[in-house]
């Protein structure tokens, strides 16, 4: 009987350990994220497995080595990122030239649609930098999934770095609580800040917030 109560107790205190773990914050999780891609970035062995054919990996040495040389442990300034979809949407069609309507689509797919915006937004500003940049930062790309209660809406934090390029995180709201993160280098280099995502697309609907 005294063996079966120091069980259950033991038990109740490993619940109680576990039910006031402190929950990581979307800040934290974009901090690991971009920890593991400055690791992708100072590996030739990643580097080497994962770089496309020889003619574009030598016009990508560049943005290696720099990325390479570039701080990443203390941000200079981190924003939080909102968009309207609606908005966010009309903007990534203008800049992607297309005719495109999400009229016949199923609800599934407009919210798979949805949850790629910010991660799109990554992509269309690494393509104004040609297609070296586009393929490395396809390659150093980093993503996770986690659960966080916190996250209410899909949104993107920049982190910037003294010398270093920006880091744009996106993170995708799904059942549950549940969060995708993706990762991105933004190697444009007229990209120093939030605003300077809306000048460059010539788009004000980005409601930024100072995050520190």
């Amino acid at each position: 009987m005294k063996k079966r109560f120091v069980l259950c107790l033991a038990a109740l205190l490993l619940l109680a350990a576990c039910g006031t773990k402190k929950e990581k914050s979307l800040y934290t999780r974009g901090l690991e994220l971009i920890s593991l891609m400055g690791e992708m970035a100072q590996s030739d062995t990643y580097f080497d497995m994962f770089s496309p054919a020889p003619e574009v990996k030598a016009q990508m040495d560049g943005i290696v080595q720099a990325l390479k040389a570039g701080g990443y442990q203390e941000p200079k300034a981190v924003y939080r990122i909102t968009a309207d979809t609606e908005h966010l949407m009309e903007l990534l069609t203008s800049a992607s030239g297309a005719n495109v309507s999400l009229d016949g689509m199923s609800p599934e797919l407009r919210d798979h649609i949805r949850s790629r915006l910010f991660s799109s937004c990554a992509s269309i500003l690494n393509s104004s930098a040609g297609v070296e940049a586009i393929a490395a930062s396809s390659i150093y790309t980093c993503s996770n999934s986690f659960v966080c209660r916190e996250a209410g809406e899909d949104t993107a934090y920049l982190y910037t770095y003294e010398g270093a390029c920006p880091v744009l995180v996106a993170f995708s709201v799904g059942e549950d609580h549940a969060v995708h993160a993706s990762g991105f280098y933004i190697l444009n280099e007229n990209i120093a800040d939030p605003e300077s995502l809306s000048g460059l697309f010539g788009f004000s609907g980005f409601q930024v917030e100072l995050l520190e």
